[in-house]
């Protein structure tokens, strides 16, 4: 019998099959996908920070199956809710003897979140291990964007940094986002984008994991996974496709990728 459940907010943006391998839950439980026949107009007005409603609905569902528990937040300012975590703690605090609630900040955006989840599931064992493993991780990863519509990035005013016209090459950190490179054209945005991906990885050692994400772009992300696969000799690449809601963040057309080394 499972003795912990893990859950995280769905703008982690793990990939389906490995929602359903490791049993981790999302806020909100099923995310709308991105249809990329939706105008970027259309989900630029539409862009918020999550709404609570669901990801309340997610931790619900996760207290009634689970005796304890682990809340991994996104920290990117946008995907995660506050409204969970107080909620989390007024869980616990109000039913120490039924429940064992722990609250983990990834202070990572994307597959930076996910990884750490992932890591946290694998470990096995009890709460103190996926917590550890979360930590760990969460000192190693790394996201990459670029950015065919960076004023997407500018909608959340805590970002540190305004990205203002043009496409854009960005490091995510948490709610932080810094410009790296300004690419004239799409194609050479992907190249740069591989190429920074390729020297960064090298500059570490150990196990790599490697996420490719995207929104709309699926043939540019499996093309980047496959070349990864090829080139980084990693253990694990995996395509994560956002979500409706992470790509109010970030713009249609992006690809990206998330990695860590063990």
């Amino acid at each position: 019998m499972t003795r912990f459940g893990i859950f995280t907010d769905a703008d982690a943006c793990i990939p389906q099959a490995m929602l359903d391998e490791l049993g981790i839950l999302t806020a909100p439980l099923e995310p709308a996908p991105y249809d990329e026949d939706e105008s970027a107009q259309q989900l630029r007005r539409e862009a918020a920070p999550l709404d609570a409603s669901g990801a309340l609905h997610a931790l619900a569902r996760a207290t009634s199956l689970f005796p304890a528990m682990l809340y991994i937040g996104a920290g990117d300012g946008f995907g995660g809710s506050p409204e969970i975590r107080s909620a989390v703690e007024a869980v616990s605090t109000m039913s120490p003897m039924r429940r064992e609630l722990r609250l983990h900040d990834s202070a990572a955006a994307l597959m930076g979140c996910g990884w750490q989840a992932v890591a946290a599931a694998r470990a096995g064992a009890d709460l103190d291990a996926a917590v550890a493993a979360a930590e760990a991780v969460r000192a190693s990863v790394h996201v990459l964007s670029y950015l065919e519509h960076p004023q997407f990035a500018g909608v959340d005013t805590t970002l540190s940094s305004q990205i203002i016209g043009g496409k854009a090459i960005v490091s995510l950190s948490g709610n932080q986002i810094e410009r790296l490179d300004i690419p004239a054209k799409r194609d050479i945005g992907l190249v740069k984008l591989r190429e920074m991906l390729a020297t960064r990885v090298r500059e570490g050692t150990g196990a790599l994991h490697l996420a490719v994400h995207h929104a709309g772009s699926a043939a540019a992300a499996g093309a980047i996974a496959e070349w990864a696969r090829r080139n980084l000799e990693p253990v694990e690449v995996v395509v994560a496709p956002l979500s409706r809601h992470a790509t109010m963040r970030l713009g249609p057309r992006m690809v990206g990728v998330a990695w860590y080394r063990e």
